[in-house]
């Protein structure tokens, strides 16, 4: 029975960017000064590799950067720096009792690999050729969880993407394999105060279908298929802050004496009506709806004032009926001197902070309507202009994104050749250079490309080296921005 796609799954949180794929080895190039070094490019990024281990044709599982990898997969299989969180553990005291230079021997290096305690994968230099995510071979896999995962047939298996791994016929939900690394000094988000209101004041404002979180922005590298010559497109800035979402759409409201006709409910197995249904306002970050629960004894809701809640009450009152906004909030937190994201300053003063819209939808009868960028350039200018005419101080800080938009036209303006296309990119706007809205010295994060007028509305990312090396090396000092902190 073919159940290859049953056993290697994506999981509720699976992101594109930190993921595990099924790939094939493509040409093997010389590295500069090396005998033993061979770099390829795997979803468009460029890795270093042993000519010895990996060879051009070569199916392999290829781990992307900025993942932790499960514990008992590198330990089974031996891959941590410090031997004794191997399962050959064991062995190599049996070694060292024998001889007890054994810990300084290449025998022993032989027998341990190089992660650290928190699985990492991150970008490194390989005699000055960047090295981005890692590469096993299947059979790894096989010998960490065994079960059903020696039966999968890697050869069908190319070109697909998971994060969790199903290897038990009793396991009653998947192990995560993989997952974007947070570093250890942040504790994760924390809702304590959700959990103090009572269960019949919390109420669901959320109507079905109303309302949805942005799409993953997906790698430009990885999806080059979804482009021809022909293709047209927008370029934008990426710009390094945190994301942000505001729609007026219909929500649920509670009616008068809503714990009452809930008790009655309950106890009577009655289907009182207890709520009424009217246009509000949903606040969200990337990944968490700020407002989702309405508190029917404390009217200001669980969460308080924080950054996106600050901001939707801002453009709310200008957000006509059935339109979401989804936007960037850059600079500082409000009135404070810390970052949204570390000296990615955006020309902001200490304390300030603006917003860009990216995005607008519009839900209809017939579905959600997604606006081309020409209109949401439109839509942000009656959104600034409305605020003026209302006196609305807060107008300053709407940043239009036509202010960042590089390119609209067809993907041969840059090249015939769409392989070429991220470097072109790359090349046409600097995106190895400073960031030129930041008073600080911080590379650019990259560029932004859309489909436009896709019928699947989509964007992909392209990031500098600089950018992730720098990313890199902020992890390493356990740095965590305002989003990781949120969305952890």
């Amino acid at each position: 029975m073919d159940n290859n796609n049953s056993l290697l799954s994506k999981s509720e949180r699976f992101s594109e960017e930190y993921c595990c794929s099924v790939v094939r080895v493509g040409e093997l190039i010389d590295v500069p000064n090396s005998d033993n070094f061979k770099q390829t490019f795997v979803n468009g990024e460029s890795i270093v590799v042993n000519k010895n281990d990996v060879h051009e044709g070569d199916v392999m599982l290829y781990v992307s950067n900025e993942c932790q990898i499960h514990d008992e997969f590198l330990s089974a299989n031996n891959l941590y720096a410090d031997w004794e969180m191997n399962a050959n553990e064991e062995e190599i005291r049996v070694w060292i009792k024998k001889d007890s230079e054994f810990l300084l021997s290449e025998n022993f290096k032989k027998m341990k690999g190089y992660f650290g305690k928190n699985g990492r994968v991150r970008m490194i230099k390989l005699r000055g050729c960047p090295s981005f995510g890692v590469l096993f071979k299947p059979e790894l896999m096989v010998k960490a969880y065994g079960g059903w995962l020696k039966d999968i047939d890697w050869e069908q298996m190319v070109g697909t993407d998971f994060d969790s791994v199903t290897f038990s016929p009793d396991m009653w939900q998947p192990t995560t394999f993989v997952k974007a690394y947070v570093p250890p000094t942040h504790g994760g988000h924390s809702r304590t105060e959700s959990k103090k209101v009572s269960k019949w004041d919390k109420f669901d404002r959320m109507v079905a279908g109303q309302f949805k979180l942005h799409y993953d922005t997906e790698l430009l590298k990885k999806h080059l298929d979804r482009f021809t010559p022909n293709t047209v497109i927008d370029v934008t800035v990426k710009m390094r802050g945190t994301s942000f979402i505001c729609g007026n759409l219909l929500t649920n409201y509670p009616k008068p004496f809503y714990r009452l006709r809930r008790l009655i409910n309950k106890v009577f197995k009655t289907s009182i009506p207890e709520f009424n249904q009217r246009y509000g306002m949903v606040c969200s970050s990337r990944k968490v709806i700020k407002n989702e629960w309405a508190n029917t004894k404390h009217k200001d809701g669980y969460y308080g004032v924080d950054i996106w809640t600050e901001y939707g009450n801002i453009i709310y009152p200008y957000v006509p009926q059935g339109i979401t906004v989804y936007g960037e909030i850059c600079g500082y937190l409000t009135g404070e001197s810390r970052m949204i994201q570390k000296d990615y300053d955006y020309g902001c003063k200490s304390g300030g902070n603006f917003l860009m819209i990216y995005r607008v939808t519009e839900h209809t009868d017939s579905g959600i309507i997604e606006y081309p960028i020409d209109d949401v350039i439109m839509f942000t200018n009656v959104l600034i202009n409305q605020m003026k005419e209302h006196g609305d101080s807060n107008v300053a800080r709407i940043f239009n994104i036509k202010n960042v938009h590089l390119y609209h036209g067809k993907v041969k303006g840059f090249t015939d050749a769409v392989e070429r296309l991220p470097e072109v990119l790359a090349h046409t706007y600097n995106i190895e250079g400073n960031e030129q809205f930041c008073a600080y010295k911080v590379p650019r994060e990259g560029l932004v490309v859309r489909i436009t007028n896709d019928l699947v509305p989509s964007a992909y990312k392209l990031k500098s080296t600089a950018y992730l090396s720098r990313e890199a090396a902020e992890v390493d000092k356990g740095a965590v921005d305002i989003e990781m902190a949120e969305n952890s």
